[in-house]
C-alpha cells in the first residue's frame, strides 16, 4: 500500500494537471479557439512570481485537502503548514523523509485495524438487527416465506412470462438497507436494469422467479441470501438484510454462443482395448475443452502429413 506521503504528492501533481486542463478549456470556450482567458489575478499582487506561486499554493492545498479528507485522516492544520514551509523553504526538518514514511505507515496500519474493528461492530450488529426485522416483517398481512428464509409480499399482480434461473430479465428496483437508507436505485437513475438471473445474489434468483412480467414484488432478502459476512463497501455494511421493491418489465432467455462446427459439447471417456488394459493402460476422461484442442491438433497434423514433401 503507497504511503501517505506517496499518495499526497500523486494526487497534488494530478489535480494541478487537471486544474491546468480546466483552465484552458474554460480558456477556449469562454474567449474562443487561440486566445488567452481573462487573468483572474490582475491586479491581485505585486509582481507574476508572487501570482503564479500563490496559484501553486492554492491548487497543492486543495488536493492535500482532499486527500487527507478521502483517507479520514486525523491532521494538525497548523503542524502541516510548519512542516511544508521548513521542507519547502530547504530547512532543517524534525524528522527525514525516510522517517515521515516509516511514522505515516504505522498510522495506516492503525487506521486499517481500526477500521476492520468498526467494519466487525457494524456487522454484528447488522445481523442482530437484520433477524429482529426478519422476524417482524414475517408477521406482517401479505408477506409470504420460501423454504430459503426469503420473505416477499405481491404489491402488484402480474400476467405475463414468468423467468426461469438463466433467463435475462428487465427490471426497476429500488433497495434499501432496513432503516431505509437507499443504497441503489434504477428509478433514481431512470434506467431499468437487465442482467441474467444466474448473476444476482441468491435473493433475487429466487424472487424474480416467483415473478410474472408486470408484477411488483417487496423481496426481503436475509444476509446469506445477499451479501453475507462480506457485505458490499461502502453502502451495504456486513451481515446486512436488505429490502427490494422490484417491478418484473420484460424476460428473455439467455441464448448461449455457438460452439463451433465439430465441436464437442460434454466430456468423452476413452476407454482403452483389452491388450492396452492388460499394459496398465487406465481409463482417460478427456474434457470437452480439452477434446476441442486435440481435434484441431489432430486436423494441424493430418495437413502437415498431406502436404507435398519437397
Amino acid at each position: 500500500m503507497k504511503t501517505l506521503s506517496i499518495v499526497l504528492l500523486s494526487g497534488v501533481l494530478v489535480g494541478s494537471a487537471l486544474g491546468q486542463n480546466t483552465a484552458a478549456t474554460a480558456s477556449s470556450t469562454a474567449s474562443g479557439p487561440g486566445s488567452a482567458a481573462a487573468d483572474p489575478g490582475e491586479g491581485k499582487f505585486k509582481t507574476e512570481l508572487e501570482k503564479h506561486s500563490y496559484a501553486m499554493g492554492v491548487l497543492l492545498v486543495g488536493d492535500i485537502k482532499r486527500q487527507l479528507s478521502r483517507g479520514n485522516y486525523e491532521h494538525d492544520p497548523e503542524v502541516i503548514i510548519k512542516a511544508f514551509s521548513e521542507a519547502l523553504r530547504g530547512k532543517p526538518t524534525l524528522i527525514t523523509d525516510g522517517e515521515a514514511n516509516i511514522i505515516l505507515r504505522n498510522y495506516t496500519t492503525q487506521l486499517r485495524k481500526k477500521a476492520e474493528e468498526k467494519r466487525k461492530e457494524d456487522g454484528e450488529k447488522a445481523k442482530v438487527d437484520g433477524e429482529l426485522f426478519l422476524a417482524s416483517n414475517k408477521a406482517k398481512a401479505g408477506v409470504q416465506s420460501t423454504p430459503s428464509g426469503l420473505q416477499y409480499k405481491v404489491l402488484t399482480t402480474g400476467r405475463g412470462a414468468q423467468p426461469k434461473g438463466d433467463d435475462i430479465v428487465e427490471v426497476h428496483y429500488r433497495g434499501t438497507l432496513i432503516d431505509g437508507t437507499e443504497f441503489d436505485s434504477s428509478i433514481t437513475r431512470g434506467q431499468p436494469a437487465s442482467f441474467g438471473l444466474n448473476r444476482v445474489i441468491k435473493g433475487w434468483t429466487e424472487g424474480l422467479q416467483l415473478m410474472q412480467v408486470g408484477s411488483k414484488y417487496q423481496l426481503v432478502i436475509p444476509s446469506e441470501l445477499a451479501y453475507g459476512p462480506n457485505g458490499s463497501p461502502p453502502k451495504i455494511p456486513p451481515h446486512s438484510t436488505l429490502v427490494f421493491e422490484v417491478e418484473l418489465l420484460s424476460v428473455k432467455p439467455q441464448v448461449a454462443p455457438p460452439l463451433p462446427e465439430g465441436a464437442a459439447t460434454s466430456d468423452i471417456i476413452k476407454v482403452p482395448s483389452a491388450e492396452e488394459l492388460k499394459k496398465g493402460a487406465q481409463i482417460e476422461v478427456i474434457k470437452s475443452s480439452d477434446a476441442e484442442r486435440l481435434q484441431k491438433e489432430a486436423a494441424e497434423q493430418k495437413k502437415r502429413n498431406e502436404a507435398p514433401k519437397p
